[in-house]
């Protein structure tokens, strides 16, 4: 009788350590928006959107190995649902596997970007057409490879055949098939972090328009006393339009405050080369001692020279946020 617990304690004992089962872990949050957005054509436009992210993630392990999955689950203010994550991981501490729905790497980040509007999207690259999140119709896998804690590699991709009704890039393009590919590096040292990569996408738009881009994007983060600053560069070309965009950001976070600047130039083909400048602010206080209630004032100014006749040429917005962590 004492072999057989002993057995047994042994046993439990060998499989606790070859294979830990984490409870999955849930979370959700609140955000609420309250907007006021003014071009220099037409008037002032108000808006209250937001909506409730409820969030599942579990992770079980056998030695080194692990496998992962994650679902969010956005409940939108307008009525609506919809999903952000949905993937699953497996792997090791050093390579590993993401397939899903998802987002790689940021090669632009923009920091504490509570409110961003441009005077037109279309004049700036972020180097995120293959970042991931695809619509329906489409997948995403992804392989991660960390050589040591100072060298670390990525390359995702995305594909769809059309069959869904509509995928969806980076920059919010409805599409009938894509396929893209973007491989990034990411060096670790004691000064800075620094990552580079590229990406290359094909795409055919609903309208019958067909689109071949590749892009290249390096970024850097580094601490300077108390603030974390972030400075990006983005290039991208459209192979079938020629048309070339270089976009620049610069921003900073210290403490609950948040300001950046982005700065892009378009060349197009013919036409006019439109070049822009947006600037963002944010500042987030406590909301009423609560804790994990705060709330955010946020302001957007954008300017852009060299627009066609009767086209926008200046946004100014701004937002309150609410947030609340359950």
């Amino acid at each position: 009788m004492k072999k057989t617990i002993l057995a047994t304690a042994i046993v439990s004992s060998i499989l606790s350590v070859s294979a830990a089962h984490a409870a999955p872990i849930f979370d959700a949050n609140f955000e609420l928006n309250t907007d006021a957005v003014d071009k220099e054509t037409g008037d002032t436009t108000y808006d209250q959107n937001g909506r409730v992210e409820l969030n599942a993630y579990s992770k079980h392990t056998a030695g080194d190995n692990f496998f992962a999955g994650k679902g969010t689950v956005l409940l939108n203010t307008d009525g609506e649902a919809t999903v952000d994550d949905a993937f699953i991981q497996l792997g090791n501490s050093t390579w590993d596997f993401q397939l899903g729905r998802f987002e790689a790497i940021n090669l632009f980040p923009l920091a504490k970007d509570t409110l961003i509007v441009h005077v037109s999207d279309d004049y700036v690259y972020q180097a995120n057409k293959v970042r991931g999140r695809i619509g329906d119709g489409g997948g995403q896998i992804a392989f991660h490879y960390n050589a040591n804690d100072a060298l670390k590699f990525e390359v995702d991709t995305l594909y769809s055949d059309g069959d869904g009704d509509g995928t969806s890039t980076g920059d919010g393009d409805k599409t009938k098939a894509i396929s893209g590919v973007r491989p990034s590096v990411t060096f670790v040292t004691s000064a800075a972090t620094i990552t580079a990569g590229f990406e290359s996408v094909k795409y055919d738009e609903v309208g019958g328009t067909n689109v071949d881009l590749t892009g290249y994007a390096v970024t850097a983060n580094f601490d300077v006393a108390a603030a974390n600053v972030n400075v990006s560069a983005a290039f991208s070309k459209d192979d079938v339009t020629d048309k070339k965009i270089s976009s620049f950001v610069a921003n900073m976070v210290y403490g609950n405050f948040g300001l950046g600047v982005i700065g892009s130039n378009v060349d197009n083909k013919t036409g006019n080369d439109p070049s822009m400048l947006t600037t963002y602010i944010a500042y987030t206080v406590p909301l009423l001692d609560i804790e994990n209630a705060t709330v955010t004032f946020a302001g957007s100014y954008s300017t852009a020279d060299d627009v066609a006749a009767g086209a926008n040429d200046k946004t100014t917005a701004a937002r309150v946020r609410f947030n609340y962590g359950f």
